[in-house]
């Protein structure tokens, strides 16, 4: 199972400063965020094909002999 971080990670000890950023900057790096957040789970699921596919390989050879 794939386990992600948080959606809201948590706040620095000096407090945030999320407050400083323009709700347009905000918008942005959340619609990043959520992009990158795709592309890990493309990647997760890939390794994990490559995975199966290797063990599969391994299984069919190991009967072959």
């Amino acid at each position: 199972m794939l386990s992600f971080a948080p959606k809201h990670a948590r706040q620095p000890r000096g407090g945030s400063n999320v407050h400083t950023f323009t709700p347009v900057l905000l918008e942005r790096l959340e619609a990043e965020n959520a992009q990158l957040r795709g592309s890990v789970v493309e990647l997760a699921l890939q390794i994990q094909g490559l995975r199966d596919a290797n063990r599969s390989q391994l299984g069919d050879s190991c009967t072959e002999n």
